[in-house]
């Protein structure tokens, strides 16, 4: 199941243990002269609620030329550029702050591709939509939040998470195909989950103008009588994969726009190719 970091809230709760002898409080407290008795405390003020910070949602186009056309090179991309290629937090709204940024080695073979989709997998043995192929190249990626300050500790709320992924172009078209196959493939299935038994959902739908290739990814979890829907936006940029996964107050018009925003980024500040 897709994952994402969220910062948990652990609940402090404060209260009074009373005594086991003889006489029960409230009964030594009615015994006792109005004139000594303490005076109800006073209640502590509850903290207001922060106001949550306002999620701009992009107002540039939906769509980010691609590479294709133009025979970019095969040039591929360190950790660290594509660490320096991400949206700032400013992207995503006021008051959001970025988590530390993830760079590293990126790997997909065909056996972590079997274990991610293992529930989907069933009696197929040896699925072909699984892809033969390992991918090896360099991943950076980070995540937008807005934190709720008021709780101890704090509650993070993932607004988006961005990821970019550099590997050779031909390697780049094959995986973002596989992707797009094995989600085909497994449009329902039953996960375990820690207390039970959740439902995934996936959908696609292709997103014109955006890249070299591109498609929308609909995931919907059921679990308990609730569904949560999470979109990620999936895009070919040359060799440079670029995905968009939304968070908290899911919106997919705001997916695909920071997508395309992202993408154009990629073409212009790493391939260096004017817009």
């Amino acid at each position: 199941m897709r994952g994402w970091r969220t910062a948990a809230l652990v609940p402090v709760l404060a209260g009074l243990l009373a005594g086991c002898g003889a006489d029960r409080p409230e009964a030594a407290e009615a015994k006792r002269p109005a004139s000594s008795r303490p005076a109800s405390p006073t209640p502590t003020p509850t903290r207001p609620e922060a106001p949550r910070p306002e999620v701009v949602l992009p107002t540039g186009p939906a769509t980010a030329p691609g590479l294709d056309a133009v025979a970019a090179d095969g040039r591929t991309f360190s950790a660290e550029r594509l660490r320096d290629a991400l949206l700032p937090a400013s992207a995503f709204g006021r008051g959001l702050e970025r988590d530390e940024v993830l760079a590293m080695p990126f790997e997909s073979t065909r056996e972590q591709r079997r274990g991610r989709w293992s529930y989907c997998l069933e009696s197929e043995a040896d699925p072909a939509w699984l892809g033969p192929a390992a991918y090896r190249g360099t991943t950076a990626s980070t995540y937008a939040s807005w934190v709720d300050r008021n709780h101890a500790p704090p509650r993070g709320h993932i607004v988006v998470t961005q990821v970019l992924v550099s590997l050779r172009p031909e390697a780049a078209r094959a995986l973002h195909r596989v992707e797009l196959d094995i989600l085909r493939h497994c449009p329902e299935f039953a996960s375990d989950m820690e207390a039970g038994s959740a439902t995934e959902r996936y959908r696609t739908e292709p997103l014109e103008g955006l890249g070299d290739e591109a498609y929308l990814e609909i995931q919907d979890i059921s679990y308990e009588g609730d569904t949560r829907t999470t979109y990620t936006a999936h895009v070919r940029v040359g060799g440079v994969l670029v995905r968009v996964i939304s968070g908290e107050g899911a919106d997919r018009d705001a997916t695909v726009r920071w997508a395309a925003q992202l993408a154009r980024d990629v073409r212009g500040d790493l391939y260096g190719i004017s817009r």
